[in-house]
């Protein structure tokens, strides 16, 4: 069985999306309701598995290591959009902050050479949904279309769970693109409690140079917190990367034991 497993640098990356988008337009057997683990199992035999859940970039390096038929899908976006979207959890309060993108960035940075692995800008999929379909049939052969991307709103059926984190089912389009320079006391307050960003938005293209931090001279800093809290506890950091080499060793015992049997 294939699986696709979709992580991200950050909740609010796009990754429910992408997910829904794959699970309404391409053959996929099995997926969960919304957000599932790695170490998650299907529940009957399949020829796809998709499964997604963003913080899992923490632990999926030493399975792709070892499992042959794991894909990796990362969703990346720009950290300052991240931190101004809101979810409708709780649509009063943004949801999280430059934390997530702190820790989950340089994770996927360092899997970013890995075959099995491929990271699909949010910009992209919002502004070229068809194009990116298209990528994915590049990398990913083993997919079958069954609608465009671009259709998805005509044919999907996100549950509850995703609909809570997507809004309203509806046509993709690119509105959000940019949504943070509405919010620059949200993005200068972010910028006091974890740091500039600007070498990450240079390296990823969001910015040739560091001149758009022009916008934030004299902008008061929101600090009013997050949905999600503004740091990680060493015990939140641990579970992060708790059993960052189980499925790995599972993979292997599966392996052993098939080749004990045949």
């Amino acid at each position: 069985m294939k699986r696709i497993h979709i992580v991200g640098v950050s909740p609010r990356s796009g990754t429910t999306l992408l997910a829904e988008l794959m699970i309404a337009c391409f053959e996929v057997d099995l997926h969960e309701e919304h957000e599932a683990s790695l170490f998650t199992e299907p529940r009957r035999p399949g020829a796809l598995y998709l499964t997604k859940q963003p913080r899992d970039i923490m632990v999926v390096g030493p399975r792709l290591r070892v499992d042959p038929d794991l894909w990796v899908i990362c969703m990346i976006r720009d950290p300052r959009d991240i931190v101004v979207s809101r979810h409708g959890r709780n649509p009063d309060r943004y949801w999280a902050g430059l934390k997530f993108w702190r820790t989950y960035e340089p994770r996927a940075r360092s899997l970013e050479s890995h075959p099995r692995f491929l990271t699909i800008r949010y910009e992209e999929l919002v502004s070229d949904p068809d194009g990116v379909q298209k990528l994915l049939m590049e990398r990913l052969r083993f997919l079958v279309a069954r609608a465009k991307f671009s259709e998805y709103h005509a044919v999907a059926h996100p549950s509850e769970l995703s609909l809570e984190a997507l809004g309203p089912l509806r046509p993709i389009d690119r509105s959000s693109i940019g949504a943070w320079r509405r919010h620059l006391p949200r993005i200068a307050g972010q910028i006091r409690i974890h740091g500039s960003i600007s070498e990450d938005l240079i390296r990823y293209g969001y910015e040739s140079d560091r001149g758009w931090e022009a916008l934030l001279e004299g902008v008061e800093p929101d600090l009013t917190p997050s949905h999600q809290p503004e740091r990680f506890s060493l015990r939140r950091h641990w579970k992060l990367r708790r059993g960052r080499y189980l499925g790995a060793v599972r993979v292997l015992v599966r392996r052993w034991l098939a080749r004990m049997r045949g």
